[in-house]
């Protein structure tokens, strides 16, 4: 929904962050959720698209180009297929904001050498690799960034590497934000986008040892799979099963190869929870033997 990407970008924003990243998904209009977002960004916002390797019918520089013609863009992550080294270099010369290699199919060797992308991104690389590949990064001056999904432990670890490494440059990406919870006494919102590096013994975090303990014990309950209910401009419905278990079909649909999607189509989706009523459960049924259900303008579900 726009207007949640665009709530998305106040709340960040105010925290004092300047990037947000974010998964294109073909059940929203991308151009709808950039309009709504520009409009409500501070100068100086940025977004990071991940495009998680194409998986839609659009035409990828196109896409991209059109794009970037809005302020907040930033950067594109994994535009492309990862194995086509040369589209990422097409890309990098075509497009005007830096594009982002992330699930290098050489282990960021080769790519690197070949100048594919603006930037790297690490992903949940093991502190030996990373320190290994910055080296390499700052022999060729290229930027590069960490990706450590996790609480503040992991953010502050992944400060400490940044600050470590001379073109770490690039923004890091790390969900602590995300977290209603966390197992440290004290925890930091960025000012401008900008995180101070502890200086104290170790990583500089302190423990909360009664927090950790608690949630060692939580259990988390299972979720539910759900309906998105996508309804085009024409008045064409759609409706698909969302299932928690398979969480790339949100960026990826295409994997179930149902029918081709795109990232510009005109349409719009909201989520349908099992509200227990007949309905639900009939087009649940339809959708599970169907794959997906598309109902014409007009007609009842």
């Amino acid at each position: 929904d726009p207007s949640h990407m665009a709530e998305a970008v106040k709340q960040y924003s105010r925290r004092g962050y300047t990037w947000l990243k974010y998964h294109l998904s073909p059940f929203e209009n991308v151009f709808d959720q950039l309009e709504a977002m520009q409009k409500v960004a501070p100068p100086g916002f940025k977004v990071q698209f991940d495009v998680t390797m194409g998986g839609t019918d659009d035409h990828t520089p196109d896409l991209l180009i059109r794009m970037a013609r809005f302020p907040i863009c930033g950067a594109f992550e994994d535009p492309k297929l990862e194995k086509d080294i040369d589209a990422y270099k097409e890309l990098r010369n075509r497009v005007r904001v830096p594009i982002l290699y992330h699930h290098t199919p050489l282990g960021a060797t080769f790519e690197v050498v070949r100048r594919a992308a603006d930037g790297y991104m690490m992903g949940h690389a093991k502190i030996g690799t990373a320190i290994r590949k910055a080296g390499l990064f700052g022999e060729l001056d290229l930027p590069f960034m960490l990706q450590n999904v996790g609480g503040e432990i992991t953010r502050t670890m992944t400060a400490h590497m940044h600050a470590a490494f001379k073109t770490a440059t690039w923004h890091t990406h790390c969900d602590a934000e995300t977290w209603r919870d966390d197992v440290v006494t004290r925890r930091i919102d960025p000012i401008n986008g900008l995180i101070p590096v502890p200086e104290k013994p170790g990583l500089g975090v302190s423990i909360d040892r009664e927090q950790l303990e608690r949630l060692k014990k939580q259990k988390l309950p299972k979720q539910a799979k759900w309906i998105i209910k996508t309804t085009y401009k024409n008045g064409t419905r759609m409706y698909n099963i969302a299932n928690p278990d398979e969480s790339i079909f949100m960026v990826r649909p295409d994997r179930r190869k149902l029918l081709p999607f795109s990232y510009d189509a005109p349409l719009s989706s909201e989520w349908w929870d099992d509200d227990g009523s007949m309905k639900y459960r009939e087009m649940f049924a339809r959708i599970t033997k169907q794959g997906v259900v598309l109902v014409k303008p007009g007609a009842k579900d």
